[in-house]
């Protein structure tokens, strides 16, 4: 086993991947929720379908980093990854 894999595998790098995960997750879907709503608030001067694709886009991704994120805390150990 290689010390990539260890590192990998130990439960604080597990925990920092989970934490970036849904702390960038939330970042993507207010970002995301900022742009669809640009024109309101004037800041941005992209078109609207431009600006509802791309906040669209982000959200959805955002959605994904969350959901992965929460796969890792919402799994069950598994008797493999128990070290006696």
């Amino acid at each position: 086993m290689s010390i990539e894999d260890r590192i990998e595998e130990s439960k604080s790098y597990r925990s920092f991947r989970t934490g970036l995960d849904l702390g960038m997750g939330a970042l993507y879907i207010v970002i995301g929720g900022f742009i669809c709503y640009a024109k309101y608030f004037g800041t941005v001067s992209l078109p609207d379908t431009y600006a509802y694709v791309l906040g669209i886009l982000m959200a959805a991704y955002g959605a994904f980093r969350i959901y992965r994120g929460l796969i890792v805390v919402l799994r069950k150990p598994d008797r493999r990854s128990v070290r006696m």
